[in-house]
C-alpha cells in the first residue's frame, strides 16, 4: 500500500437486506433457539426465535392500527423488553424508530421529538429516578405532530395487538432510525440510519468478531445508541446467540456473565472500569468469555492489559460513530497483540477509509491525517439539516470524521486525536490522547483527560484533569516527573486538577468542551511558571 486509502468490499451473497429479513432468518434456522433474554428488576424473560418474531409482528400490527408506514415512533426507554420489541415492531411496520436517551431533560427530549416529527412516544414511567413519561407528556402539548404518549411500566404484553395484519414491504434503503448524536456543543443532530446500513454493519461486525454461531452475549450498552441496538441487538441476531439485554449495574452484569456462561461482553470503557473496580469480580467465574468488546473512546495499551487480565479474554476496540451505525474499523480477536493493544483495526466490509492530508489527498503510511470514511452502509446525512450534511459529507461521498489517525502498511488504523481537540502551544501541536496515555500509565491515575487552556503568550497551555485510583492521591509534582520521562517538554501538562469523575456524554464520551470551559474559567489552573 503506497497511500493510506482502502476500500473493503461488502459481503457477497447476503440475501437479507432489511431488519425483518434477519429476524426471519433466525426464526427459520432455529425457531426454538433462545434468542433474547431481557433482565429487569421486575422480570426475567426469554424469547425463542419464533416467539420473538411472533411478538414483534403483533407489536407491528398494533402500530399499524394507529399509524401509517413511514411514521416516526419515538422511544425513551431503559434496556428491557419494551425497547427490544419496539425496535423490531417499528421496523416490521415500515416505520422509523426515534430512540431517545431516557435520562434526557425536557429541552433535549422536545428537540428530538420536534425535529423527527414523532407521532408517538413510548416513555419509561421511571428511568433511574427520571420521570421520562412525565416529561414526554409535558412537551406533548407543544408538539402538534405528537398524538400519543405511552407510559411504559415494564408490561411488554400491552404492546401487542390481538389481530394479524399484512405487513408492508420495506425497501432496503428505507429509513429505519433517526438517532441523535450526543454532541458536546449545540443542538444534537438527527442521524439517518437505513435498514441496509444496520443489516450490513451488524453482519460485518459479527463476521469480524469471528465467534461460532450460538453462545451468549451480555449487553448492558443502552439500546438508544448504535452500540446497543445495531452492534448488540442486530449483531447477536446474526450470531443466533442468546442476547442478554440488561441495564448496567456492575454486580448484576458480573452475575449474568457467570450464570449464563457468556461468550461475549459488550461494554464501554467507563463501564469496564466500573466492573473491574467491583469486589465481586474476584469471585466471578468469567472463564466462558471469548471476547470483550468496547468502543466510544480511545483506550491505552495499559487499559487493554488491565481488561484482558481481569476478564481473561481478548479486548477489541472499535472506531465507530452514530453516522457509521456504530462501527467502521475493528480488530479481530485473533489479531496480534500490537494490533489489538494500539489500534482500532482494519475497516469492516463495505467501508472505504482514507487518511487525508489537509489537501484531501491520501497520506503516506505512518503520516497523521484526518480519518475519512465512505460506503453505502453509512448515513445518508442528517435529518432535515442539509447544511450539517454538506459540512460532514463531501461531494465524493466521504464522511469527514474530524478524527486524526495513522494507518500502517497493513491497513490497521490508530486514532491519535481530534482536529478540534488538538492543543496548540508555543507553535507546537499536542495530541490530548498521547498525553493522556502517558498520564494514565502512572499507577495513581485511573482516568485522565487533557485539554488546552487559553494563554496570551503560548496560545494554549496543556491542562490535565485526572481521576485517581481508589485510595490514591494525586501528586502533581510526581505526575509531572512521570510525564517528562515519556513526553517532550512542551507536551507535559502545566496544571493538574483532580476530579471524582470526568464529565461524560450519554454515550460515555468525555465532554472535552466542558473541561475546556472549566480550564478557561478557573484562574487557579494557570501555572506560576510558563513552559
Amino acid at each position: 500500500m503506497q497511500r493510506c486509502e482502502l476500500l473493503t468490499p461488502a459481503a457477497a451473497d447476503v440475501p437479507e437486506q432489511v431488519i425483518g429479513d434477519v429476524l426471519g432468518r433466525a426464526a427459520r434456522l432455529g425457531p426454538a433457539d433462545p434468542l433474547v433474554r431481557t433482565v429487569t428488576p421486575h422480570e426475567e424473560r426469554v424469547w425463542t426465535a419464533a416467539g420473538l418474531l411472533a411478538d414483534a409482528e403483533r407489536v407491528a400490527a398494533g402500530l399499524l392500527a394507529r399509524h401509517d408506514p413511514g411514521a416516526r415512533i419515538a422511544t425513551c426507554l431503559v434496556n428491557g423488553p419494551e425497547a427490544v420489541l419496539l425496535q423490531f415492531g417499528v421496523a416490521l411496520a415500515g416505520m422509523v424508530l426515534v430512540p431517545v436517551n431516557p435520562r434526557s431533560r425536557g429541552p433535549e427530549l422536545e428537540h428530538a421529538l420536534r425535529l423527527s416529527g414523532a407521532e408517538a412516544v413510548y416513555a419509561a414511567e421511571d428511568a433511574a429516578g427520571d420521570p421520562a413519561a412525565d416529561l414526554a407528556a409535558e412537551v406533548a402539548g407543544r408538539l402538534p405532530a405528537l398524538r400519543e404518549v405511552h407510559r411504559c411500566t415494564g408490561d411488554w404484553r400491552a404492546l401487542r395487538h390481538d389481530r394479524t395484519v399484512d405487513l408492508p414491504t420495506v425497501p432496503p434503503q428505507g429509513l429505519a432510525q433517526i438517532q441523535f448524536t450526543s454532541g458536546t456543543t449545540g443542538r444534537a443532530k438527527g442521524v439517518q440510519i437505513t435498514h441496509s446500513g444496520m443489516v450490513a454493519t451488524s453482519h460485518a461486525f459479527r463476521d469480524r468478531i469471528g465467534l461460532p454461531e450460538g453462545g451468549v452475549w451480555v449487553n448492558p450498552m443502552p439500546l438508544f445508541h448504535t452500540a446497543g441496538n445495531v452492534l448488540g441487538v442486530m449483531g447477536a441476531l446474526w450470531q443466533r446467540c442468546e442476547h442478554v439485554v440488561v441495564a448496567f449495574e456492575p454486580a448484576r452484569v458480573l452475575e449474568l456473565i457467570t450464570q449464563h456462561r457468556a461468550t461475549l461482553l459488550s461494554a464501554a470503557p467507563t463501564l469496564l472500569d466500573l466492573l473491574m473496580a467491583r469486589p465481586e469480580i474476584g469471585q466471578a467465574d468469567l472463564s466462558s468469555l471469548r471476547v470483550v468488546f468496547t468502543g466510544g473512546q480511545t483506550v491505552s495499551p495499559g487499559f487493554v492489559d488491565r481488561v484482558e487480565s481481569a476478564f481473561a479474554a481478548p479486548l477489541i476496540t472499535t472506531f465507530g460513530m452514530t453516522e457509521t451505525c456504530g462501527s467502521a474499523l475493528l480488530p479481530a480477536p485473533t489479531d496480534p497483540d500490537p494490533v489489538r493493544r494500539t489500534t482500532v483495526g482494519r475497516p469492516l466490509a463495505g467501508t472505504g477509509v482514507r487518511i487525508a492530508t489537509p489537501d484531501g489527498v491520501p497520506a503516506a503510511p505512518g503520516e497523521v491525517g484526518e480519518l475519512w470514511l465512505r460506503g453505502e452502509r453509512l448515513t445518508p446525512g442528517y435529518y432535515r439539516d442539509p447544511e450539517a450534511t454538506a459540512a460532514a459529507i463531501d461531494p465524493g461521498g466521504w464522511l469527514h470524521t474530524g478524527d486524526l489517525a495513522v494507518m500502517d502498511a497493513a491497513g490497521a488504523c490508530r486514532i491519535v486525536g481530534r482536529l478540534k481537540d488538538m492543543i496548540k502551544t508555543g507553535g507546537e501541536n499536542v495530541s490530548p490522547e498521547e498525553v493522556e496515555e502517558a498520564v494514565v500509565s502512572h499507577p495513581s491515575v485511573a482516568r485522565a483527560a487533557v485539554v488546552g487552556a487559553p494563554d496570551e503568550r503560548w496560545g494554549e497551555l496543556v491542562v490535565a484533569f485526572v481521576v485517581p485510583e481508589p485510595g490514591a492521591a494525586i501528586d502533581p509534582a510526581e505526575l509531572e516527573r512521570h510525564c517528562r520521562a515519556r513526553l517532550s517538554p512542551f507536551k507535559v501538562p502545566r496544571a493538574w486538577r483532580a476530579l471524582e469523575e470526568l464529565p461524560m456524554t450519554a454515550s460515555t464520551k468525555v465532554q472535552r468542551a466542558e473541561l475546556r470551559r472549566m480550564a478557561a474559567a478557573d484562574p487557579a489552573l494557570r501555572p506560576a511558571v510558563a513552559p
